[in-house]
């Protein structure tokens, strides 16, 4: 019997994502050098060592239901500030604002200690929906911090904006990152414990292997049901892969743990169309409503070929894998 259509392409989708392009490069690269240093990333609430020849293409972070972004720079503060602030009120200028109202922007603030803030609408459809963001300005580093709810309470949605404000710190250059409790972004960290809606992402490029990396930590409020672990999945992979057009074999598969936390390990081959490769995965479900144990998933993929290589960087990247405050 034939695997149905969605669970086909689902399975292309997530376990085939290599292109031919990325096969092309595969075969110029070469090995991973000695000299390849490795550099500590602050994710979330947890740090990892990754290849310094691996950069972040795209970071991102939720904290408290509110949207974090930061903006960097090594030119005139001002300057550069001002305008990531013009353009952001440009284009929330430029959206429909809702039946009624003459414009979308409501109200601009200024909230002393390089704070500033707008107010506007943020769905056409609906007056009652309204956006906070504020924006924090330091010497080297600026912070958005981006929530959306409802007229009635915009001056809560601003307090707590102002909380994570207040409590932002960038990081000096000139000394190492601080190792304390708090949610960390890339160039600084939040000091606030758990509350609640936490999210913390990162994707590196640019091994000479070819390599791939993704970090991703989410709360959850409900236990995992049993049957939907990353060995188990994998396995109904395995079971339906055939059907599919798909050959999945199995390199590692087992619980590890990482500084006290036993999550599933995964490492599999996928095969489709003579074209093969190589998927490395650690995954832990989770405890419900923490923010020490949120669920966590590392994943590495590239084309086939030097898995022994590669087996030795993935066994290096999970072993780094920690806290940031023990």
């Amino acid at each position: 019997m034939r695997a149905p259509r969605t669970l086909r392409i689902t399975l292309l989708l997530s376990l085939l994502s290599l292109t031919a392009a990325c096969l092309a490069a595969e075969k110029t690269r070469t090995p991973m050098t000695a000299d390849d240093s490795i550099i500590t990333h602050l994710i979330g609430r947890f740090m990892i060592q990754v290849p310094q020849s691996m950069k972040a293409v795209r970071r991102s972070a939720r904290l408290r239901f509110r949207e974090l972004e930061e903006i960097a720079w090594t030119s005139d503060a001002k300057a550069v500030s001002e305008s990531a602030w013009k353009a952001r009120l440009a284009e929330i200028e430029k959206k429909k604002s809702p039946e009624g109202k003459q414009k979308t922007l409501i109200e601009v603030r200024d909230l002393g200690n390089e704070i500033r803030a707008m107010l506007y609408y943020g769905d056409p459809t609906d007056d009652e929906r309204v956006f906070w963001d504020v924006f924090a300005k330091h010497e080297r580093v600026g912070l958005w911090i981006m929530s959306k709810g409802v007229t009635r309470a915009t001056e809560k949605m601003l307090g707590y904006n102002l909380d994570i404000a207040h409590a932002y710190h960038p990081f000096d250059p000139a000394a190492p990152p601080p190792k304390e409790k708090g949610f960390y972004l890339e160039h600084g960290f939040i000091a606030l414990p758990y509350l609640e809606q936490e999210e913390a992402y990162a994707r590196f490029e640019g091994h000479p292997l070819g390599l791939k990396l993704r970090v991703e930590t989410t709360e959850i409020h409900k236990d995992e049901a049993p049957d939907t672990g990353l060995i188990a999945r994998t396995a109904a992979a395995i079971a339906s892969g055939f059907a599919a057009g798909v050959e999945i074999k199995k390199i590692r598969s087992g619980k590890r743990k990482l500084a006290g936390i036993e999550g599933e390990e995964e490492v599999v081959s996928a095969t489709a169309d003579g074209k093969t490769q190589l998927d490395f995965g650690w995954r832990f479900a989770g405890r419900k409503e923490s923010g020490d144990y949120p669920k966590i998933r590392v994943r590495m993929e590239s084309a086939d070929g030097q898995l022994d290589e590669k087996l030795k960087l993935w066994d290096a990247v999970l072993n780094s894998f920690k806290p940031v405050a023990q």
